[in-house]
Formats: C-alpha cells, structure tokens, sequence
C-alpha cells in the first residue's frame, strides 16, 4: 500500500505530455550570427518542421543536455533537410556574447537566439501560460509545416513528435524554384529580376530573391507569396546593353545570318540577333548591335531589353515545381 501511494503521488506531479491543439504564431527572430529568420517564410511555409529548445547560458541541466541536442541537430542534417534546429534563451541577461560563448564552450551550432536577436517575447508566451504549464529548462517544443505546436516535449520524445510533425504538412503551399540556362555566358547578379505576378492584375507583382543557398525558390501561396489570379514568373531586365560578351564576333555571325552563309539554329540565337524586337534579323539589327559595342547607344533599339527570357513567362503548376528559363543576352548569338 505505502509503495502504492508513493506511485501515485509521483504520477500527480509529473507533468502531463498531451497536446493540447495550439497554433504556434509567427516570429522573426535573428541569430547571433546576424542571420534572420522567419518562422513561417522561411520555414514552415517550405514544410520544414521547427524543433526549439529554450534554455539559458548557466542553466546545469542545459549544458548536461548540449551535446545530446547537438547529435540530434546532425542527424537530421544541420539544417538542410527538412528540420531546422533553433536554442532560443528564456533569461534577459542572456545577450549575443553570452550565447555565442555558450555555442563556443559546448559546441553548438544550431541557430542561437538571445535577448539581443528577440528571445524574450518569444520565451515569455511559454513562461506565462500562453500555451500552458511551463516546466523549466531545457524546455523542447516541436512546431509543425500547418503552425499545430507540439509542447511540453520531452527529449526522449523529440524524434517521435518530430515524426509525427512531418505528416502535418502546410498542404496549400507549394514551394517552386528557377533552373535558368545562360547559353554562352555567366549571368552577372542583379542583371535581371524574377517576379510572381498576376496574369489578370499586373500591379500584383511580388519579387523572387534567391535563398541561402543561392537559388531563386518561392513557397506559393504564403505569407510572402499571397495567392492572386492566374500567378506566372516573369522577368525583369536591368543591366546594360553594353557588355564584354557581346563583340564583333557577334556582328560576323548575325551577318553570315542574314547572308543565308550560316544561319541560327537555336531559338536562343534568333532572340538575341533581333536587336530591335521586330521578330525578323536584318541589316537594322547589325546596325543598332554595332552602334552599342561601339558605345555610340546606350541602349538597343525600340527599347530591346538587354536580357530576354525564353520563354518570356511561366505560370505555376504544383505539378512541375522546378520552373525553367533560358536567359538570352542580347547581341550575344555565339
């Protein structure tokens, strides 16, 4: 009877492991690398499950669990596969020099979060109730790509709750990305723009950047990328019609061209030899390439981008999420 009670009273004060069904808010938070981070553009909108362990720099139980949550942080690929790591500290006399020592000492390298980076709001909505009961540190919670939290979680738990939170995808978004080919040359940065736009409502334009890893992507539709009608990719030409590409050689191969000596065979070569954009490659299309690598123009004729994509726009199909384009320089046939 004695060891019966002893049982129940340590069952009345263990803290409960259900779920309650919240939805975890937005946050933007920045690291102590000084890397921002969204939680719904950049993560959960790309369907990539959110693990966070709040902690603090001093706190015994924290650091005795360091390099456990660090093993976990690499087997699910340091933030390049579908799970991303954050350690978010719950005190405010934790700043960015405080952590950074702490990911120093203890060889963490997931992304570290203090009061300088905005730790505090996001700690106090789990301190104060707003999700329920708070236990301490470490405290872990799981948040899934559809915003259900998963909390409290304890650590031996974390791989059966994050197994769980990849089936809650974000199931109306869609994340594409840009595969361009630049035939003959490098395509200088910031040389072009991409676009999700409207096919209906143009002024509905929204800017693809590329991501850390260097290429364009967008999740549609999205916090940053809200639904509108008809939606395609479009792209924007802003560099100069002058370029170190573009030389007499050119003007030699649109000429054999025109003389029925050599023609084009590609459609990238046909866009670029038509200088002036009335779909035909003829003497006015050598005179206007000749006057700009001469530095006489500083633009094409008939206001002729100085890139074209072929094709000129792409609409978005969940089906085909890796959106192609051609990038053609004009002038540039060879």
């Amino acid at each position: 009877m004695k060891y019966l009670k002893n049982a129940l009273l340590v069952l009345i004060f263990l803290p409960s492991m259900s779920y309650a069904q919240f939805t975890m808010h937005n946050f933007t938070v920045t690291d102590v690398h000084g890397q921002v981070h969204r939680l719904y553009e950049d993560y959960l909108d790309k369907n990539k499950v959110v693990v966070v362990k709040f902690f603090f720099t001093t706190c015994p139980p924290c650091i005795a669990n360091a390099p456990y949550f660090q093993q976990k942080y690499v087997d699910y690929g340091e933030g390049n596969g579908d799970v991303e790591f954050f350690h978010i500290t719950t005190i405010p006399t934790d700043y960015d020099a405080d952590v950074l020592a702490y990911e120093n000492q203890y060889q963490q390298t997931m992304k570290g979060i203090s009061v300088d980076g905005g730790a505090r709001p996001i700690a106090l909505e789990f301190k104060d109730g707003t999700y329920g009961s708070w236990y301490g540190t470490p405290t872990f919670i799981v948040i899934a790509p559809n915003r259900t939290l998963h909390y409290p979680v304890q650590f031996s738990q974390l791989d059966a709750q994050i197994a769980i939170a990849r089936t809650e995808k974000n199931t109306s978004a869609t994340t594409f990305s840009l595969s361009l080919n630049t035939p003959g040359y490098t395509l200088t940065d910031g040389h072009v723009k991409f676009y999700l736009q409207s096919q209906t409502n143009p002024s509905q334009k929204i800017e693809i950047t590329k991501d850390a890893q260097g290429q364009y992507s967008f999740t549609y539709p999205s916090t940053a990328f809200p639904e509108m009608e008809e939606p395609e990719v479009t792209m924007e030409s802003i560099g100069p019609a002058a370029s170190k590409i573009v030389t007499a050689a050119d003007l030699v191969a649109i000429q054999k061209h025109i003389l029925l000596l050599a023609s084009f065979q590609e459609d990238y070569q046909k866009a670029a030899a038509d200088i002036n954009s009335d779909n035909k490659i003829t003497a006015a299309d050598l005179s206007g390439l000749r006057k700009v690598i001469l530095l006489l123009n500083t633009e094409f004729p008939n206001h002729t981008a100085s890139y074209k994509s072929l094709p000129a726009t792409q609409p978005i199909n969940p089906s085909n999420t890796n959106i192609q384009f051609t990038i053609v320089k004009t002038g540039n046939v060879n």
